[in-house]
């Protein structure tokens, strides 16, 4: 066994088992060609996986298109080469408010844009229906519009 497989076997990759029963790895990409990742949205508690609904995945991979979408809007998108966003709150199975319960919700930062910019761009794209708040200087929390 070469040094690879056996670093690979001793600390392996962390993944999830979706509502479907297929596992994935938590560093794929939530939607196609995204800098979103399942290890954004998803509890580091790996036991709290385990309540993943197919509606809790529904919402939050449709969040994850919009903000996808919202990123493509963004001036330099094309350029961006290292993943641009830092989530710091997305689904708790624990929380009691069904927006974090249910994976409506999430919190995050995009690099070199302020929570004010995320704002503006948001409400100049078109068919995007993300209601964007800003909390702090860059930090914004996001939901989909009905």
């Amino acid at each position: 066994m070469s040094q690879i497989d056996s670093q690979i076997m001793d600390n392996p990759p962390d993944s999830f088992m979706a509502p479907d029963g297929n596992k994935y790895l938590t560093i794929r990409s939530i939607v196609y060609d995204s800098w979103i990742t399942w290890q954004d949205a998803l509890p580091f508690d790996k036991d709290s996986r385990s309540k993943l609904t197919q509606e809790i995945y529904n919402n939050i991979v449709e969040l994850a298109g919009r903000i996808h979408k919202l990123h493509q809007s963004l001036p330099n998108y094309k350029q961006t080469i290292d993943p641009p966003f830092e989530f710091v709150l997305w689904w708790d199975p624990e929380d009691v408010d069904p927006l974090w319960s249910h994976g409506k919700s999430c919190r995050f930062m995009i690099d070199n844009f302020s929570a004010q910019d995320v704002q503006h761009y948001n409400s100049v794209r078109r068919g995007n229906k993300l209601i964007v708040k800003p909390l702090t200087r860059r930090l914004v929390e996001v939901r989909c519009a009905n």
